[in-house]
């Protein structure tokens, strides 16, 4: 997906879920989560407000608040705070799935970073983004794609870019690191959304 292409009238127009580790991406002093958000994704045409939920390893103080309106879940440990994202992630999306005719083009928006380990980041984020949903992503300037996979989803901001808020990353480049980093299939190409999502590992687990 080049980013000259119109995100369709569908999502522009439908929820927004925003999934950040502010331990992973600290929000710089004296910006504010939903003013980034907010700067790359109504510039894009969205129109709706997001519902956030931030991750980190330390609770923000009174001297360093979240915003109102923003859910902190505290989880010291990289590896549960990205399981705890990818529960959330799942749940999102599962809850928005209704029968066709109660459709709600739904928009999940990830800022956090994959691990080496193996975990079910990429395949649920491809996933997810085969089954009729939109799902974008963050990544840090400094990327190696042969290290941790990079999940084939429909727009990808570069850290500076986003604090910028400049565009995605063009569609040669993003296509390039996904190839470097050797692309994994969906798991469930040919099934319906509801299937892909309730079947994933994530949906029991807390």
């Amino acid at each position: 997906m080049s980013v000259e292409t119109t995100i369709p009238t569908k999502f522009t127009d439908g929820k927004i879920r925003v999934f950040w580790d502010v331990t992973d991406f600290p929000v710089p002093e004296g910006r504010r989560i939903r003013e980034i958000v907010d700067s790359v994704l109504k510039k894009r045409g969205y129109k709706a407000e997001a519902s956030i939920k931030a991750y980190g390893g330390t609770d923000p103080d009174e001297d360093n608040p979240l915003e109102s309106g923003i859910i902190f879940l505290q989880k010291r440990d990289k590896y549960w705070r990205l399981h705890s994202l990818l529960v959330d992630f799942a749940l999102a999306a599962a809850e928005n799935h209704k029968p066709h005719y109660h459709y709600v083009p739904l928009t999940l928006m990830v800022v956090a970073k994959n691990i080496k380990e193996d975990t079910e980041f990429v395949h649920l984020l491809q996933n997810v983004n085969a089954a009729n949903f939109n799902v974008l992503l963050v990544l840090p300037d400094v990327y190696d794609p042969k290290q941790v996979t990079l999940a084939d989803v429909n727009l990808v901001w570069r850290w500076t870019s986003l604090l910028e808020g400049g565009d995605p990353m063009p569609e040669t480049e993003l296509q390039a690191l996904i190839d470097q980093g050797g692309k994994r299939e969906c798991f469930f190409p040919n099934i319906p959304a509801a299937d892909v999502i309730m079947s994933s590992p994530y949906d029991d687990e807390y």
